[in-house]
This record gives C-alpha cells, sequence and structure tokens, in this order.
C-alpha cells in the first residue's frame, strides 16, 4: 500500500510538473493570434511569398532599413526576376532573418545581404519574445530556427504567454500609423505613404552609427560566411551590400578614411562579392523618415535604383538604369509656440534647440533648486512661450525626484539615452498616446532601473520603437 501511494505521488507530481511546462505553450500556441496587426505580425507572409516563389529571383536580407528601404516592383522591372524583401526588424535579429530565409534559397537566386550598421545587426543577438510575436500567426516557424534561437524561445515562452494573455482579455491592438501590418505591400516593402523626415532633429541621436570593426561580431562573420556557403552550395549568388545611412546621425568619429577602412574589414571577413560603396550608402537627412534608417518615398525610390546600378554591375551589365528620382524632399518646420501657462516649468532648466524640425522649441536639460527638492515631477507642455519638446540627458541629474509623469497633453516628443539612467527616478508614467508618426515619443536607448508604465493596451506595448524595452514597460 505504502509502495502505491509513492507512486501515485511521483504520478501526480511528475503531471504538477508537466502541466507548469505545457500551459504557458498552450496558452501562447492554441490561443487565437493577437500580433497580426503589429509591424512584426507579416513575418509569415514574407516567408510565404519567399517560398511560394519557384525559379530565380532575387531575395534582399536585412532589417527594417530593407522593408523602409525598397521598390520591389521597380526593382522587378529593371532586374527581369521577381524579388522578394525579406527585412523586418532588427530586433528579432538577423541570424533569424538568415534562418528563416536559408530553406527557400535555391538555383539561380541572387540574395543581397544589407543589414544595418549597428552592433546588434552585426551579431548574433536574437529576441525570443519578439519572435514569438512575429510567429502568432504561423508558430511553426519556431522549428525553421538554428542552435541557440529555440532556447531562447523556450526560455522566453512564460514571459510571451502572460504578454499574450494580457492583450487576449483587452480590446485589438490596432498600431497606429506605419507601425501597422496594413502598411505593407504584397511584395513585404512598406508602402505607407512617407513624404518627408519626421525626426525632431532630423535624426535619432540616441542610434548613432559609428562603423568600426568594433561592431562586427567573430561569430556573426562565421554564421554568414556558413550561411553564404549554403546558399552557394544551392547555386545561388550572395552579394553584401549596405544599408541606408542618415548622414546626420554618424558619430563624430567617422572620417572618409574610417568609413572605407569599415567596409574594407567587411570585404576582407565576409566571403562573398560586395557590390556596393559605402559612401553612396551614406544619405543625406532629407531622405529618411522616423529612424536613421529608415527611408521616405522619395529616399525609397533613390536607394532601390543604387541597388539595381550595384546588382546589374556586378553582373557585367554598366549600362545606366533610367529611374527618374524626385526633388529631395524639404525637411519640415513645425509650430513651437505655446502660450498657455504652465506651472510644472517652474522645475526645469531649459535650452533652445538650435537644430532638426523642432528648432527653436526647448529641451530640458536640469533641475532648478526647487525642481530637485521635488519628491514628483510633471513635464511641463511649454515654458517662455514655446513648446518643450526634448528631454536631454542627465535632466533629473541631483534631484531626488522618484516619481515623473508625461501628461496626455504633452508635446514632448524624444526622450535622450542618459534621462533616467543613473537618476533617482523609479516610475514612469506615460499618460500621453500618439496617432500618427509625426506626433511619436521616441524613447531613449535605455530607461536603466526605471519602470514605465503606460495605459492599458497602450501603443507603447506593440509599437516598434518601443517593443525593445519589455522588461521596463508595464500597463498601468
Amino acid at each position: 500500500m505504502k509502495k502505491t501511494k509513492t507512486i501515485l505521488v511521483a504520478v501526480l507530481l511528475i503531471l504538477a510538473i508537466l502541466s507548469v511546462l505545457l500551459l504557458p505553450a498552450a496558452a501562447a500556441i492554441l490561443t487565437p493570434s493577437v500580433y497580426s496587426s503589429t509591424f512584426v505580425g507579416v513575418l509569415d507572409e514574407k516567408v510565404e511569398r519567399l517560398a511560394s516563389i519557384k525559379g530565380k529571383k532575387v531575395v534582399v536580407v536585412g532589417g527594417s532599413s530593407v522593408a523602409f528601404g525598397l521598390d520591389s516592383a521597380l526593382m522587378e522591372e529593371h532586374l527581369g526576376m521577381p524579388v522578394v524583401n525579406f527585412g523586418l526588424y532588427a530586433a528579432i535579429g538577423t541570424k533569424a532573418m538568415l534562418d528563416l530565409s536559408l530553406p527557400h534559397i535555391g538555383e539561380g537566386d541572387i540574395v543581397i545581404l544589407a543589414p544595418e550598421t549597428d552592433a546588434q545587426t552585426l551579431s548574433l543577438y536574437f529576441s525570443g519574445e519578439n519572435m514569438w510575436k512575429a510567429i502568432d500567426d504561423a508558430p511553426s516557424l519556431f522549428f525553421n530556427l538554428r542552435g541557440d534561437s529555440k532556447k531562447e524561445m523556450l526560455g522566453s515562452l512564460y514571459a510571451h504567454a502572460a504578454d499574450k494573455l494580457s492583450v487576449l482579455l483587452s480590446d485589438p491592438l490596432d498600431p497606429p500609423g506605419v507601425y501597422n501590418s496594413k502598411s505593407f505591400n504584397a511584395y513585404g516593402d512598406v508602402s505607407y505613404p512617407r513624404e518627408q523626415n519626421v525626426m525632431t532633429l532630423y535624426y535619432d541621436p540616441n542610434t548613432p552609427i559609428e562603423p568600426t570593426p568594433s561592431i562586427v561580431s567573430e561569430d556573426f562573420i562565421e554564421y554568414v560566411n556558413e550561411y553564404i556557403a549554403l546558399c552557394e552550395r544551392k547555386g545561388a549568388t550572395v552579394y553584401y551590400s549596405f544599408a541606408p545611412m542618415n548622414a546626420a546621425a554618424m558619430a563624430p568619429s567617422v572620417t572618409e578614411e574610417s568609413l572605407l577602412g569599415f567596409a574594407d574589414h567587411l570585404e576582407k571577413n565576409i566571403l562573398c562579392e560586395h557590390i556596393s560603396m559605402i559612401n553612396s550608402y551614406v544619405l543625406d537627412p532629407a531622405y529618411f523618415y522616423d529612424t536613421n534608417y529608415h527611408l521616405n518615398d522619395v529616399g525609397v525610390r533613390l536607394r532601390t535604383k543604387m541597388l539595381i546600378e550595384d546588382i546589374r554591375f556586378a553582373k557585367g551589365d554598366y549600362q545606366a538604369v533610367n529611374i527618374e528620382i524626385p526633388e529631395k524632399p524639404a525637411l519640415p518646420n513645425a509650430d513651437i509656440k505655446f502660450f498657455e501657462t504652465d506651472e510644472n516649468s517652474q522645475y526645469f532648466v531649459y535650452e533652445t534647440l538650435q537644430t532638426g524640425a523642432k528648432k527653436g522649441s526647448l529641451a530640458i536639460v536640469g533641475l532648478t533648486e526647487l525642481g530637485k527638492k521635488q519628491k514628483e515631477l510633471t513635464i511641463p507642455l511649454g515654458a517662455d512661450h514655446l513648446k518643450i519638446t526634448y528631454l536631454g540627458a542627465n535632466a533629473f541629474a541631483g534631484g531626488v525626484a522618484e516619481t515623473v509623469t508625461i501628461p496626455e497633453n504633452s508635446n514632448l516628443r524624444d526622450i535622450a539615452t542618459g534621462a533616467f539612467e543613473g537618476s533617482s527616478v523609479r516610475r514612469l508614467y506615460i499618460r500621453y498616446e500618439f496617432e500618427n508618426d509625426a506626433d511619436e515619443l521616441s524613447p531613449p536607448a535605455s530607461f536603466g532601473h526605471t519602470e514605465v508604465f503606460v495605459p492599458k493596451n497602450s501603443v507603447y506595448l506593440t509599437h516598434y520603437d518601443w517593443l525593445p524595452y519589455p522588461m521596463n514597460i508595464l500597463p498601468d
């Protein structure tokens, strides 16, 4: 009898353990899809298009600079081959896009590798949480991933299941602006209208571009070379190109010599033909949209023409490509006047922005002596009759504030890296919600230890620029 009880307890214990392990999987995989309308929700469609094209094709692999940077129909017209835009989101990782594309590369294909010039995309970085969201419509894509990526996904399964259940209990997700899945056309290009640069400073200072050999990891080089060899074994040709780069975002240390040295380092280590001149892909800010790698409509046409020329030249066709490029878009200037009295303005120190779309508006750069004594602070709408659009680094230095609120009608559009890191601020409440890209509040590169509370089912929980911070952002 005692032995029977022991066996029963053991069986119950095993069942309990299995239920703990399987419930998150069931919650994540068997429940209805909730991320289809988000930017990453089109990954399965990109894979499906790639898999559906039989015969020779051009496949451009990278991050969101590919999604935002190609007119695939125009490429098809001038190259005479189907084109697949296989770029989506750097926060998933370049490795994932290589893994998912490889099974569908075949004889006669041309594969263009064009990751962003960034330490994250030029490494084996991979985000399991973001990948779960991306394959919500097609969880079987899990099995197309290689090596440690599957382990990373299993490790993030609990967090993903909790996030998904929270969304299921809320209103359906429907992100505003360009970061909705409806923004993509059948080729996988972002076709949402993008007329001008909408960045506050015409570039994002939180993601400076510094092309140096140190940002390219050795294991990334090894992985890419293995991918190239496997593609070539299938009869494909692999070329390396560059993502478009905002000239205004180049780090001060970047010179013509260092830029060419970086390209030379890649050419010596990534073992395929390099078809593009890096200098050509450093473009005027007027061609960009909302990040240092995302192009607007005219920028897309320009980059597409450049890439067509690079591919044709690599194949020995030196005829000029007859594609008309519209005039460079004007850089916008925003209305910066503000006439309401804001009592919260007395707690902050300001500087006037000297460049960018919000030129003449104010940046918060510190605290007044009175502000340093406040336990709670609210970001003011304006001061001295001008809007406050920028929260600078070290904005809360020397203060004791533990709680900061960004109000519903805030004029703030950018938060600099360093605004919260090392500060006393432990809780940030964001009440402001945006409905279009021009009014987006852009996050810093890191929030440090500050928890960010946003409204339930808020845009910040699924927006492209805010997805990298799942550990900081919480529904209020």
